[in-house]
């Protein structure tokens, strides 16, 4: 018994989508700014998918209405109050509009929306 109850929460946890496993294209900018504090452990994490999915640093959520206690959750283990968002550069207006939503019923103000560094064009 015990045997299946692991093998139940491996499967489960193998087929859950991952933030890691993303294919999120950000867009691109020609004079990108570091955020020093984008890679810390506990930084909050939104990706929104072309599809529409939303995941929550690692984990899909099904519904935007759970992000704003997701993220006071986040906060209170001593998370910075900012959300870093990587929506994709066809990610629909208004999934990205219901993220910031979210984040203002949570209490938070800071947003940085995540883009990758323009390649310059090679010249022949």
């Amino acid at each position: 018994m015990f045997v299946l109850a692991i093998a139940m929460m491996f499967y489960a946890s193998a087929n859950k989508p991952h933030y890691s496993d993303l294919s999120v294209d950000l867009p691109q900018v020609s004079d990108p700014v570091v955020l020093a504090n984008e890679g810390r452990d506990d930084a909050m994490h939104v990706a929104v998918t072309r599809q529409g999915d939303v995941f929550f640093n690692r984990d899909l959520v099904k519904s935007v209405d759970r992000l704003p206690g997701l993220m006071r959750e986040q906060v209170r283990l001593g998370s910075e109050r900012k959300v870093y968002i990587r929506a994709d550069v066809c990610a629909r207006y208004r999934t990205v509009k219901d993220v910031i939503d979210a984040m203002h019923s949570a209490g938070l103000e800071q947003i940085a929306f995540l883009a990758d560094e323009r390649r310059p064009v090679q010249s022949r």
